[in-house]
């Protein structure tokens, strides 16, 4: 029987379902948790408030971890106190958040239409896309997900992952790599609270991976034999980012040695497939997708070309990989392995595609099929502070 697999990509899940690569729809919150006694509770809603300040005038939005919120906008119309009521504004607001957040989510997976209903007020919703896809997904039942890093946007949302893939996390059958957005930092605020650091991430990540079974080093790195088809994991990601905007990766002198060891033993060399996962991109993608020559600069991966010389020596025969949001397969030229360089899973295509995923069959061959979850249904965005309100309780 052929193995089969659904290759994903960039999923970009966070604490909200916001998005770095939307920078309009960052939800942002304080970077402390808000504590001022000039401030009073006029609202609440399963752990969030709207509290006011004493003279009546400003308000804010807390939620459950204790980090504010700004007071929404109403679109095109001039705010006056005498004509919005800055409590439904805030209750408005709350209702997205509370109903999108990651553990909210994972917690009480909403129905296909409660998901439909909620991406018509926020299409580009990184949690309620994943959810869709997980579920377009398990309509095509594969024997395994693999996933090639950047699962979240900041090193939160992991929770909502473990749960959509649940029937493959207990079965030992979610293969991941880690992604810069996984592991990297970034210097500017996201919806993430506490900001993650570099060392909280890891350990994030850390603790994901050995949830999914996953013996993997000190590096990230694990190996995997499932029927005629072995497994290669490597961390992109394994040396140290030198600079906040740079998010280029290497592979690293120890997992280089790490590839070719593996690949000298029987486990490997008697597959009939042999994969190679990382997040990076091994060789140049489709140049429609930088905006100038040479943009890859700060997202390359630094030593591809001792890489792609341990693929050849150990016989790779596939190689699977994100990072661009492009997707691509090929055979490179020079080069003996199949490429499948895939885009994000639930942002799409920088080329302007839908949202989409690899669904691979390894056989005698391998065959390899491309599955869109379009999201043409819900692609009008109403904004944020849209849509049914919690019913206040002042």
């Amino acid at each position: 029987m052929p193995l089969t697999i659904a290759h994903l990509s960039d999923l970009h899940v966070s604490a909200f379902g916001d998005s770095f690569h939307d920078s309009l729809r960052l939800v942002r919150r304080s970077g402390e948790p808000f504590v001022d006694k000039r401030y009073e509770p006029v609202w609440s809603y399963e752990g969030w408030s709207i509290l006011r300040d004493r003279k009546g005038k400003k308000h804010r939005i807390v939620d459950p971890e204790g980090y504010a919120h700004r007071l929404p906008l109403k679109k095109g119309e001039v705010l006056r106190r005498d004509r919005t009521d800055p409590i439904e504004r805030g209750a408005e607001k709350v209702a997205r958040l509370a109903a999108r957040h990651a553990s909210a989510l994972a917690a009480n997976l909403p129905s296909r239409e409660a998901v439909e209903a909620m991406l018509k007020a926020t299409p580009r919703n990184s949690n309620l896309r994943l959810i869709k896809v997980a579920r377009e997904v398990e309509r095509h039942s594969p024997d395994i997900v693999v996933i090639t890093g950047d699962l979240t946007d900041n090193g939160d949302g992991y929770e909502l992952i473990e749960r959509v893939f649940a029937k493959y996390v207990a079965k030992r059958r979610l293969f991941v790599v880690p992604g810069n957005h996984d592991l990297y930092g970034f210097p500017f605020a996201g919806s993430a609270r506490p900001k993650p650091t570099i060392e909280s991430k890891r350990a994030r990540w850390d603790a994901f991976q050995g949830k999914l079974g996953l013996e993997a080093n000190e590096f990230f790195a694990w190996t995997k034999r499932i029927d005629d088809v072995a497994f290669i994991g490597l961390n992109s990601c394994a040396r140290p980012q030198r600079r906040f905007y740079r998010h280029n990766g290497a592979i690293g002198a120890e997992q280089l040695a790490f590839l070719r060891a593996h690949g000298t033993t029987a486990e490997w060399k008697s597959a009939r497939h042999r994969i190679v996962m990382l997040h990076h991109h091994v060789v140049s993608l489709a140049h429609r997708a930088a905006s100038r020559p040479g943009a890859d600069f700060t997202l390359r991966l630094d030593d591809a070309i001792h890489l792609l010389g341990a693929l050849q020596e150990v016989g790779a025969t596939l190689v699977m990989h994100g990072h661009k949001h492009l997707s691509e397969e090929r055979i490179p030229a020079a080069q003996d392995f199949r490429l499948l360089a895939a885009p994000s899973t639930t942002l799409g295509c920088r080329s302007g595609d839908a949202p989409s995923y690899w669904q691979v069959e390894l056989g005698e061959n391998v065959h390899v099929e491309r599955v869109r979850v379009p999201m043409s249904s819900v692609e009008h965005d109403s904004g944020l502070e849209s849509g049914p309100v919690a019913p206040p309780t002042r």
